[in-house]
């Protein structure tokens, strides 16, 4: 054999047997792993209970007791959830969770502080309307109509009652009269400058309308006197987005029927100056507005149908702040109070 062919021979290599047992390997690890395991979870079930005793009253130094989380167990195991009181302070400040006792306590607190601030908020609102009423009788005065008009505060707001006499609308007819005109441009000024919204509502009394050739009921009638109104205010210099007009016909009386005033007092034209607060503070208006005096102001209607007053004398009902009646008549007033209505003898009107 020659010398190439050995060496040749000599570094052949040849192909290794594949170890087929090398998972024995890695199962043997994987079970040293359990066996620790094993061995960490049965030390950690064997707990030293004196060193366990002396660890909880390390954690009961430390902190308040009314804040334990754990308390009168003597091992880790003795736990009985759900049977023992956690009590967590809030952020750490050491104080406990408000009870319902207190949670109650605290809501009544703050229905208490809110009535307080609606209250105030009402009372400033009724003031606000006295000064409007103030300005109003004042621009009156001035052309000698301040018994044209009648004042009241209820929940919507500032009411400035326009009697619908002779001196405003004819009877059925929604044309404004030259007196009614003037009342109208001395007070369009004063509502123009306020930035409440102002609704016109018309109204009629219970008599139902006949023979007119324009209008259909007290609905149509009511409806136009308003819109009259509404835009006479227009004119006048108020925003038409701040204005509605409305008809009620005969539907919210301010007397009733039985009451002697009810043909002329329900027979008007309203100007209601919107109150812009919440409900809770619009309630409480009426109730402010009767406990507080009017001062040197134009008296406020009372004694209606829609007011606590009691009408038993009718002494202040349908005033205005020179106490004349609400008419603007004197005679007519005589008349209402001895239960005639003075449109009686002519055309009732409407």
């Amino acid at each position: 054999m020659s010398a190439a062919h050995k060496r040749r021979h000599k570094h052949e290599e040849h192909e290794e047997h594949v170890n087929h047992e090398r998972w024995l390997v890695s199962y043997a690890d994987m079970l040293t792993v359990l066996m620790a395991l094993f061995i960490v979870l049965f030390a950690l079930s064997q707990v030293d209970q004196l060193k366990f005793a002396e660890f909880k009253a390390g954690l009961t130094k430390g902190t308040a007791d009314s804040n334990q989380a754990v308390s009168g167990s003597a091992g880790i195991m003795d736990v009985t959830n759900g049977n023992s009181v956690v009590e967590v302070s809030p952020y750490s400040t050491g104080e406990q969770m408000q009870t319902s006792s207190q949670v109650q306590q605290i809501v009544q607190s703050l229905q208490t502080a809110q009535t307080a601030k609606d209250l105030n908020a009402a009372q400033q609102e009724v003031k606000d309307y006295r000064e409007v009423e103030k300005q109003i009788n004042s621009a009156l005065t001035a052309t000698g109509n301040q018994d044209q008009v009648t004042y009241r505060i209820t929940s919507d707001g500032l009411v400035v009652g326009l009697v619908a006499d002779n001196v405003f609308f004819a009877n059925a007819s929604a044309a404004v009269e030259p007196k009614g005109q003037q009342v109208l441009d001395s007070i369009a000024p004063i509502l123009a400058q306020l930035p409440n919204d102002i609704a016109v509502q018309g109204h009629t009394n219970s008599l139902p309308l006949s023979g007119s050739p324009v209008y259909r009921s007290n609905w149509d009638l009511s409806a136009a006197r308003a819109m009259t109104v509404v835009q006479r205010f227009a004119d006048g210099g108020i925003a038409g987005k701040r204005l509605s007009g409305t008809g009620y016909a005969d539907s919210r009386p301010l007397y009733p029927d039985s009451d002697p005033r009810a043909l002329n007092g329900n027979r008007r034209v309203d100007l209601v100056v919107a109150s812009p607060s919440s409900d809770s503070v619009k309630a409480l208006l009426p109730s402010v507005a009767q406990q507080t005096a009017t001062g040197d102001g134009p008296a406020e209607l009372t004694g209606t149908s829609d007011t606590a007053t009691d009408t038993a004398t009718g002494t202040t009902a349908g005033t205005t702040g020179s106490g004349s009646a609400a008419t603007g008549n004197g005679a007519a007033a005589s008349d209402i109070s001895a239960g005639i209505s003075p449109n009686l003898a002519t055309n009732v009107a409407h």
